[in-house]
Order: structure tokens, then sequence, then C-alpha cells
């Protein structure tokens, strides 16, 4: 029962997500190239390194001086939707940029570079469809490692060959809610020198039955967290509702690293699996960065 249990909590967050519980990002033609605020959002095309897929789709929010200052770099979050999401959810769902220019007018956030790439894995070229958001279940189900495998090479270097960014693990961090924690997780893990700043909102630490046959990624957990904390993240922060149905796990989770001797954060809120509380969640994370 004990094995079984894992799978069924996945079982319940599908019909929770299948229920409308995360809501859709628009199709990636809507995204506008220009964003009203203080900061300039782009969207960019990169080639994919993943079988039988040309290209995929990140939404970058820079800086408003990134243009006027031609001589300055700047640290990147890389922030990861969850199930029925794609690389806009974040924007339509939580007003993350809204918020991050008031954390910046109010001194309480650094200067970074915001991406927000499309986490879904796509069966083909076809399949892709400009990036649509995929059925819940389909999302959980096939999160197995192909698209965490190529992210470093694919998203990480290209971000850093488009822009001025601190090309160091001292200035990279990464985030996710729900199935995008997950995958924040086991990629941090599995490229221990690639993220200083780790943030998992709502999270899961059981990887689906699709990756199984995919342990490069999503294998030997606690094996690969031994090395990413021999030199221990600057942050690493877990946060969850006690309302969550992931709750109970993550504090058996948080118990384990605390045991082992991990740093990390372990920040408790009320209510549940819900867009108020990854909102609020982002908010706290982005005071934590690059300090």
């Amino acid at each position: 029962m004990r094995k079984l249990l894992p799978l069924l909590l996945v079982a319940v967050l599908a019909c929770s997500c299948s229920a409308a519980r995360y809501a859709r990002g628009p199709k990636t033609e809507e995204i506008p190239v220009r964003y009203g605020g203080k900061g300039i959002l782009e969207a960019v095309n990169y080639p994919s390194g993943e079988s039988d897929l040309d290209h995929r789709r990140m939404v970058v929010y820079l800086p408003e001086d990134y243009y006027r200052d031609s001589l300055r770099r700047y640290p990147v979050l890389y922030l990861f939707h969850g199930a029925r999401g794609n690389e806009v959810t974040w924007i339509d769902s939580a007003s993350v940029l809204h918020a991050l220019d008031s954390l910046r007018g109010e001194g309480k956030a650094r200067d970074f570079i915001l991406v927000m790439p499309n986490m879904n894995n796509y069966f083909g070229q076809r399949d892709y469809k400009d990036g649509h958001a995929v059925n819940a279940v389909r999302a959980f189900w096939s999160v197995d490692g192909e698209v965490e495998r190529h992210f470093v090479q694919d998203v990480v270097m290209r971000v850093d060959s488009l822009y001025r960014t601190v090309r160091a693990k001292s200035g990279r961090a990464v985030a996710g809610m729900s199935s995008g924690a997950l995958q924040a997780l086991y990629l941090s893990a599995t490229y221990p020198d690639a993220f200083d700043y780790v943030g998992l909102f709502s999270p899961y630490a059981y990887n689906s039955v699709a990756a199984i046959n995919h342990e490069d990624i999503y294998g030997a957990l606690w094996r690969k967290l031994r090395r990413q904390f021999a030199v221990p993240p600057r942050s690493y922060s877990i946060y969850i509702g006690r309302t969550d149905f992931f709750y109970p796990h993550m504090v058996l989770f948080d118990k384990r690293l605390t045991r082992k001797g991990y740093p990390h954060r372990f920040v408790l809120a009320e209510g549940g699996h819900e867009w108020y509380n990854w909102s609020d969640f982002y908010t706290d994370f982005c005071q934590q960065l690059f300090q």
C-alpha cells in the first residue's frame, strides 16, 4: 500500500487539475511582445534538442533598464508552470510581472531576468501546436525527463547567448509550482552546479510512472541531493499550504532533509493547492534571490 500511495496522490491531483483547478494560459500566438509595465516582455522561439520537436517558445521579462545599460549583467530566475499550463500561465494567473515591478519599486527584490519556459512534453512537432497547454492527466503522466534532459542546453544556454546574464550558478534560480515544482526539484538535483536558488511551490517528490525508464533525470533522488548539498544552494525553499493534499508528504520530506543536515527553508501557509498560495510563494521567493 505504501508503494501505491504516491500514485494515488498523483491521481488525485490529476483529477483536481481536470476539474479546472489550474488556469490555462492563452495560446502563445496571443502573447504580446511588449508589456505595459515597467519591464520589457519578449517572446523567444528557440531550437529544441528533443526528438521530433524543432522548436519551443519561452517568455522573457527584462528589467526596464536592460537596453539602456549595455554593460550590466543580470541573474536569471527560471519559473515553471504546472499541469494544464504553458509559458504564459504565470502571467495570466498570478500577475507575476506586476508583482515583480512592485517588489523592485519597494526595494524588496533585486533586478533579474525572469524566464518562463514551456515545460510540457509534446509528442512531435505536430503535437506542439505553438505551445498549447495540454490535458492535466497527460501533463502529469508524461513527465518523463525528456524536457528536463534538454533544459540546460536548450533554455539556459540559449538565454545566456541572447541576453547579458550572470553565467554562473550564483546567477541562476529555478522555481515551479505543483508538477513544475517536481521538475524544478529533479532538475536542480540532476544539475547541482547550475542553480544556486531553488523554490518549490506545493511540490511532490515522487516521479511518475512515465519516468521509470528515465533514471538519468528522475532517479536516485537522495543520492543526487547528497551531491547537491555537498555545496548547498544559497537558498532552497519549500512552500506548502496546510490543507494542500501534498502537505503530509512534504512534512516527511522536510524532516528527512533536516535529519541529513541539508539547509533549507520550509514555509507553511494556510489554504491548499491554489493560485493564491502560489502567487504569495512567488512573491516571497523573489525577495530571497541574489542577495
